[in-house]
């Protein structure tokens, strides 16, 4: 009878409070979080799978929660995690034990973006879930996967810029020489007894 009364105890408290306990600041005692990179890569990679399944479920026909639901199952896979940084078997498992931990909260904050009339943006959904709500990704630390996304767009950058400079030196030297040609050809002809 007492143990009956204890749960009970235990649900009322819980359902009063919103069955909401605050961020998770405690980092599970799993090998995977141990590596708070990986764990941070982790996050990003089921915050971007997530969100790019929900712009393009958003106007199907279904509830959000069962949109979110579908895509917290969906993002899990191989075929969509083969884009980061950590092989696709150690992000499945990444992926995996980030959901099996932090299922309620990615959902919610999900459901919470997009509930909005405005489509919330990545950045915002990543900094609120892998940031505040999760122990993911510690102030400062960036995804591994979005760091060499940064560093491919600048290389690229640079090397459009260096293109840039090289063909406008080479347009530079291809109009002088064309000038001293020129010149060349009338101070044989003797046109012009100019000197070079």
């Amino acid at each position: 009878m007492h143990y009956v009364i204890l749960c009970l105890l235990l649900m009322v408290s819980g359902c009063c409070n919103g069955g909401k306990m605050g961020p998770k600041t405690q980092v599970p005692d799993d090998s995977l979080f141990k590596d708070q990179a990986a764990f941070c890569d982790g996050c990003y990679a089921i915050v971007q799978e997530m969100h790019k399944l929900l712009l393009k479920w958003n106007k199907k026909s279904g509830s959000m929660e069962d949109h979110i639901d579908t895509a917290l199952v969906a993002t899990c896979s191989t075929e969509r995690l083969r884009s980061y940084v950590l092989s696709p078997p150690k992000m499945m498992k990444l992926c995996s034990g980030i959901r099996a931990h932090y299922e309620d909260e990615i959902a919610e904050n999900f459901m919470k973006h997009f509930s909005k009339a405005k489509k919330p943006k990545v950045e915002k959904v990543f900094n609120d879930i892998c940031r505040k709500e999760i122990p993911a990704c510690k102030k400062g630390m960036e995804p591994m996967t979005a760091a060499r996304k940064e560093k491919w767009a600048k290389d690229e950058e640079e090397k459009k810029s260096s293109k840039s400079k090289t063909k406008k030196k080479n347009t530079e030297d291809k109009t002088l020489t064309e000038e001293t040609i020129l010149k060349t050809i009338k101070v044989e002809d003797g046109i012009v007894k100019d000197e070079l």
